[in-house]
């Protein structure tokens, strides 16, 4: 079979609707080509919802995994009742826990039978509870998991080992690129979200009845962890005009206290820093861990820890590139106050959401040219931005290299550059916004650091429920999102040149 090659044949038409993105069984996208796709996908319409071959794991059941949950319906539920599939009887019962809390339903647990995982079985009007853990925790089965469970068949000792190999060796790469480090340090987990998810859970355990921070716009979920999964939710300044330090000096000096401050390296996705030096200083004498997310810029462009005091990131993105595998991983910092205490609770947290040993195989076989890929993709980014600011079909762009750079610039390595994921708005609304993205001829999905570029209307896929809290934080409905990855430059202009195009013959 000959597998498409998304670099010369992008999923960007309307046939290519609901296809996996790359063409692959574990991918992680899916093509939503046309804007109205996006907007019946997020209103759950049928011809939409029924064309999808794969989606991102975290909002998407992959076939596999619906499947997994079908086949512990069939052998556990009773009467009314469906169930979900966890990696671990911990992560079920926080399912559970979080079910009940919400809506007041009550959930059984059964044992799967194959490794740990473990079957949350509840009434069918609950699901939607259900499924807003598994978005938001990242606690996920992932796709590989699922098949070999389905399989029903024990991963052979040879398997076992290669996988554990993999997982030692990615625990030491991930370590190297921090500098100082070493494979102690580096926890694995299913997600990124199960990550930060971990961070939060642990670090609530001392101060539960203390609100995290939240600096800068943030992703969609790395919020709703914080405002979920806590009694006292958090404090949100996703607005800031001095990179966080007033908002969080203010805090203090009234009197509040808080678990941790979170924030992304840069935000996505308007692609803001925070001021990290400034921030770090004031935590540091308040005994208050500084979270940071570097998953966009990466440890190649970026040096979090010269301020952060744990780092997580999404194996997801960027460190695989190839779009075909999940993962996530914390990264704790010998010498400060919290280091001892996190290296002595998260493998607990690791257990409760690993990274499969078939997962972290492909993992170790995608990571392995990382570096170079980033700086291909910020060499093409940097141009692509640069061609973009001169063109006056765009309203707004933003990228690290103009968005709060000098805080960046704080913790940008030398002589590395500001990551290759861009947002925009094009001039004349929602009608231009449409025209372009349905003419554009790159890849149209969900998710970043793919080595072919990938696009979508971020704030619709990110925050359609909830559109004028986004507008009020910076992020507009018309926003568009690109990933830019490995293809030629020139390239990646003309199939911008094209969809301009179309603006002008509308308009």
């Amino acid at each position: 079979m000959v597998v498409r090659d998304p670099f010369t044949k992008p999923f960007c038409g309307a046939e290519d609707l609901g296809k996996a993105i790359p063409e692959n069984d574990h991918a992680v996208s899916v093509c939503l080509p046309r804007w109205e796709d996006v907007i019946g996908y997020e209103e759950g319409k049928a011809e939409v919802i029924d064309a999808f071959e794969s989606g991102y794991p975290r909002f998407v059941p992959h076939p596999f995994v619906a499947e997994l949950f079908l086949a512990a319906q069939e052998e556990f539920a009773k009467k009314d009742e469906v169930a979900m599939v966890f990696p671990s009887l911990a992560a079920a019962w926080r399912c559970a826990d979080y079910i009940k809390r919400r809506c007041g339903a009550t959930s059984r647990l059964e044992s799967y039978g194959w490794e740990n995982l473990t079957a949350v079985l509840f009434k069918e009007e609950a699901f939607t509870w259900g499924w807003k853990y598994w978005q938001h925790s990242g606690e996920i089965v992932s796709s590989r998991l699922a098949e070999a469970a389905l399989a029903d068949a024990p991963v052979n000792d040879e398997a076992v080992e290669a996988g554990k190999q993999a997982i030692s060796v990615l625990r030491q790469r991930i370590a190297k690129l921090y500098h100082g480090l070493t494979g102690k340090d580096v926890f694995l987990f299913s997600s990124g979200m199960a990550a930060i998810a971990a961070v939060h859970r642990l670090l609530l355990i001392d101060k539960p009845e203390d609100p995290s921070i939240q600096i800068e716009f943030p992703y969609l979920d790395s919020l709703k962890v914080q405002q979920e999964f806590a009694e006292a939710g958090a404090a949100d300044f996703s607005i800031t005009e001095s990179g966080g330090v007033e908002e969080v000096k203010t805090w203090f000096e009234e009197g509040k206290r808080a678990t941790a401050v979170f924030t992304e390296l840069p935000s996505n996705p308007l692609l803001r820093t925070a001021n990290l030096e400034r921030l770090a200083s004031i935590l540091n004498k308040k005994g208050v861990p500084l979270v940071v997310d570097d998953t966009v810029a990466t440890a190649i462009n970026t040096d979090a820890f010269r301020y952060a005091d744990v780092v997580t990131t999404s194996l997801t993105k960027m460190f695989s590139g190839a779009g075909d595998v999940a993962g996530g991983a914390v990264v704790v910092k010998p010498g400060t106050e919290f280091y001892e205490l996190l290296r002595e609770r998260l493998p607990s947290e690791e257990a409760a959401s690993p990274l499969f040993l078939h997962d972290a195989r492909v993992l170790e076989v995608n990571s392995r040219h990382f570096r170079e890929r980033v700086e291909a993709t910020n060499e093409n980014a940097a141009e692509l931005v640069d061609w973009l600011r001169t063109r006056p079909e765009i309203k707004n762009l933003w990228h690290p290299s103009s968005e709060c750079r000098d805080y960046y610039d704080q913790v940008r390595r030398s002589s590395w550059g500001y990551g290759a994921l861009i947002s925009f708005v094009i001039k004349g609304g929602e009608p231009a916004a449409r025209a372009f993205y349905d003419a554009l001829a790159i890849s149209k999905g969900p998710s970043l650091g793919t080595d072919f570029s990938l696009v979508c209307p971020y704030t619709l896929l990110a925050h359609y429920d909830e559109l004028e809290w986004a507008a009020k934080r910076g992020a507009p409905a018309n926003l568009l999102r690109i990933w830019v990855g490995l293809e030629d430059p020139e390239d990646l202009r003309g199939r911008f040149e094209e969809a301009f195009g179309v603006l002008g013959e509308s308009g």
